[in-house]
């Protein structure tokens, strides 16, 4: 068995995912690895990049985009490693990113999920720890109170917590996304019902119940851009993280936590919208995209719909 196997899902990324790949290259010394990319039919040359600049990669070719859950499952047959990371295209590693990851993993063996340290491209902290989510959360969350004032009046995202020491976590964000490859018969990997968002955090609590430690690694660094596919859509991300979110909740509460969670979607496309407009910042469109969110959570829209139908039904 190999050390690492870093797979990537891209979608219309080429300049991140040839810095994505070039970083793994230039970090990864002498470990044994591969590299995984599975491009979802994207449109502006990203496969042709992999196959002229890193032959040494496995690429997949879809036919259509079938998402970030789905793409990592069709990845996981291919896998080798040790270390199975999902890795968003727009990531760097830093020095010593690895060296670090394998000797936390190696000793703390309850460790089924380890999430770096991750900086933007002005170097400050993104806050990538998060609680895991419940009704009373996502209220908080949608008045808005932590948006403006964030610290311990932000419990989602842990906003007492200042991101410089290594401790357990209820979740850690995925666009670096260390697996202990050898939990994944346990907990499953990753439900393909979401199209994008969620997936992770469903993950992390499955690794919970089974036993095993969400973990941040605050000496393993790593540069996130953010942002590289969804920046392309930004009504259909908002759409597709409500949609996921209720699919989340149903899947670990039972269906009738979507008439409550209707209510909040409802509160959070107002306060929204009433940042937007306070900010000048395109009210209208935020509160189409936040309304035809909130619709798709009365409906109970699939996670994984695109354009009418499922996409495990299309790629």
């Amino acid at each position: 068995m190999i050390e690492f196997t870093f797979a990537i899902v891209n979608w219309n990324t080429r300049d991140l995912l040839a810095r994505c790949i070039q970083s793994i290259l230039d970090h990864v010394g002498d470990y044994t690895f591969q590299i995984l990319v599975l491009d979802n039919a994207s449109t502006d040359g990203s496969a042709e990049m992999v196959k002229k600049q890193f032959p040494e990669v496995i690429l997949v070719e879809n036919d259509c985009n079938s998402g970030f859950a789905l793409g990592h499952e069709i990845l996981l047959p291919y896998s080798k490693g040790k270390y199975h990371i999902l890795v968003n295209s727009d990531i760097e590693l830093h020095k010593g990113c690895l060296q670090r990851i394998t000797r936390t993993m190696k000793d703390n063996r309850r460790i089924g999920v380890l999430g770096p340290k991750i900086v933007g491209p002005d170097q400050r902290v993104q806050r990538s720890c998060r609680r895991l989510p419940s009704l009373t959360l996502q209220l908080w969350e949608a008045i808005g109170i932590g948006r403006l004032m964030g610290g311990f009046l932000n419990p989602y995202h842990m906003g007492s917590f200042d991101h410089q020491t290594s401790r357990e976590v209820p979740q850690v964000m995925g666009s670096f996304f260390v697996i202990r490859s050898s939990i994944i018969p346990l907990t499953g990997f990753m439900d393909t019902r979401f199209f994008m968002y969620y997936e992770e955090v469903d993950f992390c609590k499955r690794v919970a119940e089974r036993g095993f430690t969400v973990y941040f690694d605050a000496g393993a660094e790593v540069m996130h851009v953010g942002g590289g596919s969804s920046r392309h859509v930004k009504e259909q991300t908002i759409r597709r993280t409500m949609r996921s979110m209720n699919h989340y909740f149903r899947k670990h509460r039972g269906k009738w936590v979507t008439v409550p969670l209707a209510l909040i979607a409802g509160i959070d496309t107002a306060t929204h919208t009433l940042f937007a407009a306070l900010s000048l910042r395109n009210p209208f469109t935020v509160f189409k995209a936040y309304s035809l969110g909130l619709l798709d959570i009365v409906k109970s829209t699939p996670a994984n719909m695109i354009n009418g139908s499922r996409h495990d039904t299309l790629c």
